[in-house]
């Protein structure tokens, strides 16, 4: 890219992407100026971390009051569950910790992620972490709960939208003093692999609808690729779940008015938080819910963060740590430690009428994960 900086600001108006080969390349004023292919994601794999039984799980803690509440809860959930799963507690904080939690997540493979920061350096933290592990698609199950302010009743949906790519690649340049452009650079085989995990995430939990939201109008040559490569993979593979393409504008006021319309949501990078966010709202709040990053060998447990799971500068919403837990389980093939823990989660908020402030109760987060222990404790010993 050394040859931008060069170039009249003018010219700048001219430069394209082409899709046709392997290789993109720049056109200005009929010059072609190649670009060999992003180099592959190669990925440090280290042996699975499980040793005497159990597997071996990283904690992020943070260095704030959230962080370290939500750590006391996951701790407090897998001693009384007694699931086989040891936790290295890596207490990152804010100028240190990066590296650390990064050859941690490597040597162990999973992570629960509990600091509910939203300032541009913890997000430079978690970018670095999605793109050094390939971290490439995020999951997303939301659900209406009785009396969780969804006035939908039957509301599931999946959220599965692509984690590291396009926008998050941080590929920035400055062509001339006063001006900085970002790139947005995409590829065929990486598209390839997300509506792969999509379209077989769909099958294997026997979904009937999946939905792809884009900007094909807007964005004709990387969302025109994005529907190109779905719509092929969707032919090969011929499976037995309905495809739908629809207009992201579409899309979201679709969500919020007919939200029982739609199984499987996926997006790309550029639209998939905005999307989330809409959709944990109709559900009810995103602190009822989780979020899982994952890659091919590495996978990433948090609460859904956005800003309207934090209640405030003290507390965190216990429901979402919960399931981020039960995601874990699932994960690591503990299928009846997640179904017993999730059961206990909804008796608590929907028989036992067990809530926080934000919900409409008058009970502490604490309170909620004390319940779900005590009722534990009576099936464990």
């Amino acid at each position: 890219m050394q040859f931008l900086k060069k170039l009249p600001v003018n010219l700048l108006k001219r430069i394209s992407w082409r899709y046709e080969h392997e290789a993109a390349s720049i056109e200005v004023h009929g010059h072609d100026y190649e670009k060999e292919s992003l180099p592959p994601k190669f990925i440090k794999l280290l042996p699975p971390s499980k040793y005497g039984g159990e597997y071996l799980v990283t904690l992020l803690t943070g260095a704030s009051v959230i962080g370290l509440q939500g750590s006391h809860f996951i701790r407090d959930l897998f001693e009384v569950a007694k699931v086989p799963v040891a936790f290295e507690r890596i207490p990152i904080g804010p100028d240190e910790g990066t590296y650390e939690y990064v050859q941690s997540v490597e040597r162990n493979r999973h992570a629960i992620h509990v600091d509910m920061q939203h300032d541009p350096d913890a997000k430079h933290k978690q970018l670095l972490l999605n793109n050094d592990l390939d971290l490439y698609v995020g999951i997303i199950h939301m659900n209406s709960i009785e009396g969780y302010k969804c006035i939908y009743p039957d509301v599931k949906l999946t959220v599965l939208m692509q984690n590291n790519a396009g926008n998050f690649s941080k590929l920035e340049y400055g062509p001339v003093p006063g001006m900085v452009e970002t790139l947005k650079i995409m590829q065929e085989k990486y598209m390839k692999r997300y509506f792969e995990f999509v379209f077989h995430y769909a099958m294997e939990n026997k979904r009937k609808k999946v939905t792809f939201g884009h900007q094909v109008l807007e964005f004709p040559l990387s969302d025109g690729l994005y529907v190109k490569v779905a719509k092929k993979l969707y032919k090969e593979l011929k499976p037995d779940f309905e495809f739908e393409l629809i207009a992201i504008h579409e899309l979201v006021r679709e969500i919020v008015m007919h939200p029982t319309k739609y199984d499987v949501i996926c997006t790309t990078d550029r639209y998939g938080t905005f999307v989330a966010s809409i959709a944990s709202a109709v559900c009810g709040g995103a602190g009822l819910f989780s979020c899982t990053e994952r890659g091919d060998h590495h996978a990433v447990f948090k609460p859904l963060q956005t800003r309207l799971s934090v209640t405030d500068s003290l507390t965190l919403s216990p429901y979402g740590i919960v399931r981020a837990c039960v995601d874990l389980l699932y994960y690591l093939g503990e299928d009846d430690c997640a179904q017993v823990l999730y059961d206990e989660l909804m008796h608590t908020m929907i028989c036992r009428g067990i809530r926080t402030r934000e919900f409409g109760g008058i009970d502490s987060g604490e309170y909620v994960i004390c319940d779900i222990v005590n009722r534990l404790k009576c099936k464990t010993f």
